[in-house]
Formats: structure tokens, sequence, C-alpha cells
């Protein structure tokens, strides 16, 4: 196990997921962008969410919904976000890099 550098910043996580695999670690944070990690703790990929209704990005701004939960599915092939504006994305991650 290893310890990886702090970041500089003010971003919190809200959410952390590992693959049942253990190669994969996603790492969510208040600003809504999604990390995935190596088991070596490199960055592998970097990809922001998305509202359900891009209408309340324009009322209410950026802000308008928060990450609560993410998780990866068994065969560690696909992440599911579950957000605060009522909708679960699932994205592919695919079973290798």
């Amino acid at each position: 196990m290893e310890t990886m550098e702090t970041a500089e910043g003010s971003n919190k996580i809200c959410s952390l997921a590992c693959t049942p695999n253990g190669v994969k670690l996603a790492v969510v944070g208040r600003d809504r962008i999604i990390t995935l990690i190596d088991e070596k703790g490199e960055l592998r990929d970097r990809f922001s969410s998305k509202p359900l209704d891009n209408k309340a990005c324009y009322l209410y701004g950026k802000r308008s919904y928060i990450i609560k939960w993410v998780c990866f599915a068994p065969d560690s092939s696909r992440l599911a976000l579950a957000q605060s504006d009522n909708v679960v994305y699932v994205y592919k991650t695919g079973e290798t890099w």
C-alpha cells in the first residue's frame, strides 16, 4: 500500500469506490469530477458528470446537483453514479485500461 501526495485546493471528496478486483479506484470531488486511479496510484482517467436537465444549470448554476454515491459493478467494467437530481448514470469503464 502506498500513500499518495496531497493536492492543493479546497475540493473535498464526496464519494469513493474501489473495483472488486482492486484495479481501479473512483474518486468523486465536490466539483463533480470523477477521477479514476489505478492500483499503483497513478491517475488514469478523469471526466465530468452531467445534470439530468441542462435547463437546471442555466436556472440554478452548475451547482444544481451533487454526486451522492458511486459504485462499481461486480465485474469491474461499469461505474454507477447517483446524483441529488434523482438520476443514476452508468458509465462503461472497461475491464482493463
